[in-house]
């Protein structure tokens, strides 16, 4: 593919917001507005090494760990850089994090390596990461109870567009009308994660109504959040206090 080409897949799979800005032979600097909590961006960089194409943090993501002072060693934080790193088809070379472009997919494999470094780079909330997997859960069961089992999908995909389930959708609401996603949001990297993902099934041309369930909006970055309301329609700060709400809001939906 030419430089054009990738990034034109990198817009189309991640957001319009994408930029390659050349630097040196074979070396870009990919441009994206994607950022830790204080506002720096994330370092990456697509190059070429041999025959093949690599995006790089080139050692910036694990370094701004350091800044937090945070001993890697301890805490569990190293057992999930290294899930991170190998569920998503990373590699982890003494602190560059790299991962090798497969085939043409260029767009997937942003899309992935972004998703892994902000998960790595929110192990600083280890403890409250914990919480927000007993988040999911309430998410989950409250869904599961509200919807019949007809009228919804955990975790749905594409089939065919993607049986990498690299898109999928928390829980699918079966209207008549037009499917909604349903999102829960845990925080600023689910928030990415889900703006990206309605990015993505926006460019397949797909017809549907987005709805998010936060664990608590009020903890969202502001900039995340703006682009979020960009892509999403109807939004409940959290769960305890919008149940009832979050109800009459599925059965209006499944009504029409």
């Amino acid at each position: 593919m030419e430089i054009k080409d990738v990034q034109k897949d990198f817009k189309e799979k991640v957001c319009e917001e994408i930029r390659l800005i050349p630097e040196g032979l074979s070396r870009y600097v990919v441009s994206h507005p994607f950022t830790f909590d204080d506002g720096d961006h994330y370092i990456i960089v697509l190059k070429k090494m041999g025959e093949d194409w690599l995006l790089s943090d080139e050692g910036h993501t694990i370094m701004h760990l350091s800044y937090e002072d945070i001993d890697l060693r301890h805490g569990g934080y190293r057992e999930i850089i290294d899930n991170t790193v190998s569920a998503l088809g990373l590699e982890n070379r003494r602190g560059e994090l790299v991962v090798r472009i497969p085939e043409t997919r260029f767009g997937d494999a942003l899309f992935s390596f972004i998703q892994a470094l902000v998960k790595i780079s929110d192990i600083k909330y280890l403890q409250r990461e914990r919480v927000r997997s007993l988040f999911m859960e309430e998410f989950n069961g409250f869904l599961g109870e509200t919807i019949q089992q007809q009228y919804r999908q955990f975790d749905y995909y594409h089939p065919e567009r993607d049986p990498q389930r690299v898109y999928t959708i928390d829980c699918l609401l079966k209207a008549k009308a037009r499917p909604t996603f349903i999102f829960g949001i845990t925080g600023d990297s689910k928030c990415q994660t889900a703006t990206n993902i309605i990015y993505w099934w926006e460019k397949q041309q797909s017809i549907f109504d987005v709805t998010a369930i936060f664990e608590n909006q009020e903890d969202i970055n502001r900039k995340v959040l703006a682009r979020f309301s960009d892509v999403c329609g109807r939004q409940f700060s959290n769960l305890p206090t919008n149940r009832e709400r979050i109800k009459g809001y599925i059965d209006e939906v499944l009504a029409h």
